[in-house]
């Protein structure tokens, strides 16, 4: 037989093939590889000329400036990845003994040298900067805590996640006025004291912007894996390892995302010290966020001097983001998909303990909440409406609502529309190559880095060419910035485990219409979460708009910031802006938490 043997009947040719078939079946064509860069180059253009081109000139101004401090900072990073590699792998014996007082000492000596070059108020702002940082870390794992015995709740999220929605600018304001009426009933007068009470009201509006959000995504999860019968075997009847190891462990991709957010937020807190701390007490209770912009603003500080203090920073958080990146490649199932509770797990009753446990959780998260209505409602001319109608028909006001809604739509659609592609070309890349893994860690790096590692030069460059009073700066750096994430959020969305159907059609041979088609019913939800996310990010922003936007192009977050310079006479009109300003994003939130975030974000089945 010379040729292929094959069979004809009915219009069906069937014909053996001569020799071994591999890879998918899938039907498509060969896509054109200019089109994929293309897609991408947006992305790439954004991240690389306005974040990582910036960063660059932050180190070589630093390096200028002071090379001491850059030294040291190098030192610190390296024995701080060598200590966290000797414990991970165990090298407890050897030759590999020695490396322990080795890494150790470099870790001491380059601290040693950065605290002197910083000085005592630049060394005192990153020490209660790092104190943040585990403050983030222990919120983790409070959080963790109660989404694992709430986890039963239909209805914890609800109030759980309402301050999310809200700006730390609103959340400073509304607890700047509990602590104070706590502190004058309490009769507080030590100068000692009351800066400790006001450290726990920072604290308490970090805690309580966060709490919600990150319990609700890690419930979310927990019933992910209850849900599916492997993972759900290996959390109750897995190895020795103790229940929060595994539970962690089969969260991590979870943890990944929430963590960098978290982490992020508690290393550059800002606008809730600057809301609400009195100005008399700033600099005792100021973070390294703050210390920094103060330096920047100071026109007899050169931009090196602030560049070197923005550069610490940047490797503190960038630290803390690859410990939680680390060994999270290895999950190749996507997180998007949604889960269904089978029969055999039906939900639990609460008991009457947890069920007054969750209830008491719920209504202190609505305090404060209740705390701005009040305040608002006491204006100066009697109890009424009256600072609600100043406030809503404030023409400065509505114009900043407008300003800042049209910056966070359009700063939302160029992240979603440049990430997809970016995503996808991403996760389509097979695990076994170098590119993805450097890649990961890119973005990574790009996600975390504090706005001081970028907004310096180009702050500089906006106003030499005079765009600071327009919109465009804004909308260009929000979007650069809300990129690494986004696209971290997608491609683990559109991840597939090797050799199901899925993973066939992620990397089978398609046109553009097929692969949106994929991306839409891979990673919907994932699509929703980062539009909101970013939209909600952008609105409520303060820090960006403070250094980049000028008269033109004021946010409203600033325009309360500047009623807050006379927070006792204002804080009537201050709690009614804070209402109004926080309508949209928590509406926002509430209607797409269950459809959108919670499956985009952890593929859990909220019930």
């Amino acid at each position: 037989m010379t040729g292929s043997p094959d069979f004809q009947a009915n219009g069906l040719r069937l014909e053996l093939a001569t020799r071994r078939m591999r890879g998918p079946l899938v039907a498509g064509s060969h896509p054109r590889r200019w089109i994929g860069w293309a897609a991408g180059l947006p992305a790439t253009v954004l991240t690389v000329s306005l974040v990582a081109v910036p960063v660059v000139w932050t180190v070589v101004l630093a390096v200028r400036a002071r090379p001491l401090v850059v030294g040291s900072c190098v030192l610190v990073a390296l024995g701080a990845v060598g200590l966290t590699q000797l414990v991970r792998h165990r090298w407890y014996s050897g030759i590999r003994l020695v490396l322990w007082p080795i890494a150790l000492v470099v870790v001491v000596v380059g601290l040693w040298v950065l605290g002197g070059a910083l000085g005592r108020d630049g060394s005192w702002a990153y020490l209660r900067t790092l104190v943040w940082v585990l403050f983030g870390v222990v919120l983790l794992a409070v959080a963790l805590g109660i989404a694992w015995w709430g986890r039963d709740s239909r209805w914890l999220w609800r109030p759980l996640i309402v301050p999310f929605g809200i700006s730390v600018l609103v959340s400073g304001v509304a607890f700047r006025l509990i602590f104070q009426y706590l502190g004058d009933r309490l009769g507080i007068e030590s100068v000692g004291v009351y800066r400790f009470w006001f450290a726990v009201m920072l604290g308490s509006a970090f805690l309580w912007t966060w709490l919600g959000f990150v319990t609700g995504l890690f419930r979310a999860g927990i019933r992910a894996i209850e849900t599916d019968p492997v993972r759900a075997g290996y959390l109750h009847r897995g190895d020795d390892r103790p229940l929060p190891l595994r539970l962690y462990e089969l969260l991590r991709p979870v943890v990944l995302i929430v963590g960098l957010a978290v982490g992020v937020a508690a290393a550059r807190v800002f606008d809730v010290v600057l809301i609400g701390v009195p100005g008399s007490m700033q600099y005792q209770v100021d973070s390294a966020t703050v210390h920094w912009w103060r330096l920047a603003v100071d026109s007899d500080v050169g931009a090196g001097e602030a560049a070197v203090y923005g550069l610490p920073l940047a490797v503190l958080v960038g630290f803390v983001a690859w410990l939680l990146q680390t060994d999270v490649s290895r999950h190749r199932t996507s997180w998007s998909a949604q889960a269904e509770l089978s029969g055999a797990q039906a939900r639990q009753r609460l008991g009457l303990g947890r069920a007054l446990g969750v209830s008491a959780v719920a209504a202190l998260a609505l305090i404060p909440i209740g705390v701005l209505i009040v305040t608002s409602l006491h204006d100066r001319d009697g109890f009424g409406f009256g600072a609600i109608t100043r406030m809503w028909r404030d023409p400065a006001l509505l114009r900043s609502l407008e300003t800042t809604a049209w910056v966070a739509a359009l700063a939302t659609i160029i992240v979603v529309t440049a990430a997809v592609p970016v995503a996808y070309r991403l996760a389509a890349l097979r695990p076994n190559r170098p590119a993805a893994g450097i890649a990961v860690v890119f973005l990574v790096v790009l996600s975390v880095l504090p706005v001081q590692s970028y907004l310096g030069p180009l702050d500089t460059f906006i106003d030499t060419y005079e765009l600071s009073g327009t919109r465009i700066p804004l909308i260009l750096l929000h979007a650069a910035a809300g990129l690494p994430i986004a696209i971290l959020v997608l491609r683990g969305a559109l991840l597939a485990a090797p050799g199901s159907p899925a993973a066939d059609a992620l990397h089978g041979l398609a046109g553009p219409g097929t692969i949106a088609r994929r991306v839409l019913t891979s990673a919907g939800p994932a699509l929703g979460a980062v539009a909101v996310l970013e939209f909600i990010q952008v609105w409520n922003d303060f820090v960006i708009g403070l250094l980049i936007s000028g008269a033109g192009a004021t946010p409203w977050s600033l325009l309360l910031w500047g009623e807050a310079r006379q927070f006792t006479e204002n804080s009537a009109q201050l709690a009614a802006g804070a209402l109004i300003s926080a309508i949209l994003p928590v509406a926002l939130l509430l209607a797409t938490w269950r459809r959108w975030l919670v499956p985009g974000l952890t593929g859990g089945a909220l019930r």
